[in-house]
């Protein structure tokens, strides 16, 4: 296997402009994308279903296959990042995504609706790999690891401000005030993508030298990568828990009352808020980054181990230990976090950085497609080993981490 890569100097990019200064501008940048993310995606399923006239069926199979299109463009985004740069092809996806949710204010049809998910969602996993090769360049090396995490920990915030706002909308509940949340979410994308041109520009030396490296190899030959993918698509399971699991499960299998669903939501985009930077520390080299997913996998074993427990009791009981697993895991997504944003960057080439950060968006994608059907056709079918199961999964996941660099782990 390759060695690691080494620590790479603070770069500045073809404009002039220092990396740090780049750093400071993705912040609003973060911020302005992530809360019209978050405003559209509480509104989403009404809309679709109230407005544009679909059953939730509907809507559900649209998803499914759109997430399918998301998977398979991933890769191939990547490698236009690498070859044109990350900032040129961000700006134009994210422009591209702006006018196809604009569209969404004429969908009243299914087939319309499925015509339109299928290249805007391909567009959004794209946009997603996009700016993780951005990220690859444009922050500083020095405290790299403590502004990604300030990043994703904003990116929280950003999301948690616009599901809030979101939150008016369907309070209203009328198609004006659903048609009011895509616009703005439109212009979202829009300020998003004229921010870019503050960036710097990608090196034309570093495109260069991907066009060779496309020649000698690809990030599929490179089988320590494509496992740390599959590991961290295992992990990536858990993101179905707070979506899918947690809220069936405190209905149907808890005498917990259904309030303590949306207090274990707040809780958790809370908590990666405030606790991103802090406990992403240990994890800024490879080494340090797989102990930490090791313990990510481990904490997630034991959350869904007290999930089990909570299914006999009282409310009281009930509701302290849903709660409680809702932490551990909560503290388990950030160590993957961590971890996982670490080796997906040390691992990959410079120069190839596109490719390989398309590579690990698709395990991402798969996973939040299948995390739904392993929730409800898998562990919540059988409650009790359902979770004991897929605790053992994530425990299993969390030490394989050791086998991308067995030597260097211990």
């Amino acid at each position: 296997m390759p060695a690691l890569p080494r620590t790479r100097a603070p770069r500045t990019e073809g404009s002039g402009a220092p990396a740090n200064h780049a750093a400071k501008l993705l912040v609003p940048l973060t911020l302005i994308n992530t809360f019209g993310n978050g405003l559209f995606r509480v509104n989403s399923a009404l809309f679709f279903t109230h407005v544009g006239d679909m059953t939730a069926a509907q809507f559900g199979t649209g998803l499914a296959v759109g997430g399918v299109c998301g998977i398979l463009a991933s890769v191939p985004f990547g490698r236009a990042c690498d070859r044109w740069g990350a900032r040129r092809v961000l700006m134009i996806l994210w422009s591209a995504e702006a006018v196809g949710i604009l569209g969404y204010t004429q969908v009243h049809s299914f087939w319309l609706f499925l015509m339109l998910i299928c290249p805007i969602t391909a567009v959004d996993r794209g946009s997603v790999v996009a700016y993780r090769a951005l990220l690859a360049t444009a922050l500083p090396q020095d405290g790299v690891v403590k502004a990604r995490a300030k990043l994703r920990a904003l990116a929280n915030v950003g999301v948690g401000l616009g599901a809030g706002a979101g939150g008016l909308a369907l309070a209203v509940n009328t198609a004006t005030a659903y048609f009011a949340v895509i616009v703005v979410d439109c212009l979202t994308f829009v300020v998003a993508a004229a921010m870019l041109a503050g960036l710097p520009t990608t090196w034309a030396t570093a495109t260069a030298a991907t066009a060779q490296d496309r020649r000698r190899s690809g990030v599929l030959r490179d089988r320590r990568y494509v496992l740390f993918c599959a590991i961290c698509t295992v992990l990536a399971l858990q993101f179905g828990i707070f979506e899918v699991g947690l809220p069936l499960w405190v209905v149907r299998d808890t005498s917990a009352p259904r309030a303590i669903v949306a207090m274990a939501l707040v809780m958790n985009t809370a908590l990666v808020a405030l606790l991103q930077v802090r406990l992403s520390k240990g994890s800024e080299d490879s080494v340090g980054a797989i102990r930490v997913g090791e313990r990510a996998g481990w904490l997630l074993a034991l959350g869904c181990a007290v999930f089990v427990v909570s299914r006999t009791g009282s409310a009281i009981a009930a509701t302290v230990l849903v709660l409680g697993a809702a932490l551990v895991m909560t503290i388990a997504e950030v160590y993957f976090a961590a971890s996982s944003t670490t080796l997906s960057y040390d691992l990959a080439p410079d120069s190839q950085a596109g490719a390989y950060q398309g590579l690990f968006q698709s395990g991402t994608s798969t996973a939040t497609s299948l995390a739904p059907v392993v929730m409800t056709s898998g562990v919540l079918q059988f409650p009790v080993w359902g979770w004991l199961t897929l605790g053992g999964v994530f425990a299993i996941a969390g030490t394989s981490l050791r086998w991308i660099d067995p030597g260097k782990a211990e």
